[in-house]
């Protein structure tokens, strides 16, 4: 692939992340599930383009979230973890598992912790059922555990089944 299909799709995939992480914004009860989708976004920009490409979207995507979204919750929870996590679970996945493990949880704990800090002591956003107790990271933690491994059930999935069926490894 040339690097003006590169950046081209690359604008595509951040425009269409803006879009969910909007939808999620509108719809406060979609917040977590729409910033996980745009996320999906930045796994196949990982899976399909590679490079520094993935980084771009989830700069572009977490910035224009921050400015234009009406609702903040959203755009946060996508620039501290959600939109970064896929390039770095690419990354961390190379290492033993054990080690691969103890750095996606410390990115989760910190991408948590800061979202509670932004959200509540900086932009004093309205009450959004975060708060530093033993219950909030031990579920929040649960909920990443799980979503950590559906998300590499579904990249599985789409390298081994969708990829060739909808015919991206032969455009890219």
């Amino acid at each position: 692939m040339n690097k003006t299909k590169k950046i081209s799709l690359s604008s595509v995939l951040s425009a269409l992340g803006v879009i969910f992480l909007y939808i999620g914004s509108v719809f406060n009860i979609l917040d977590l599930t729409m910033a996980a989708i745009a996320s999906i976004i930045v796994v196949f920009a990982v899976i399909e383009i590679g490079g520094g490409y993935p980084y771009a979207i989830y700069l572009v995507t977490a910035v224009l979230s921050l400015l234009l979204l009406p609702e903040k919750f959203t755009a946060l929870l996508y620039a501290l973890f959600s939109g970064i996590y896929p390039v770095a679970k690419a990354a961390f996945e190379r290492l033993h598992p054990v080690i691969s493990w103890i750095l996606k949880f410390s990115l989760f704990n910190t991408g948590l912790l800061l979202l509670i800090v932004v959200s509540r002591y900086i932009l004093h956003l309205p009450d959004t059922g975060l708060d530093f107790t033993v219950v909030v990271f031990g579920l929040a933690n649960l909920t990443f555990f799980l979503y950590d491994i559906a998300l590499t059930r579904l990249i599985t999935l789409y390298i081994v089944k969708l990829r060739r069926r909808l015919g991206f490894k032969d455009l890219f």
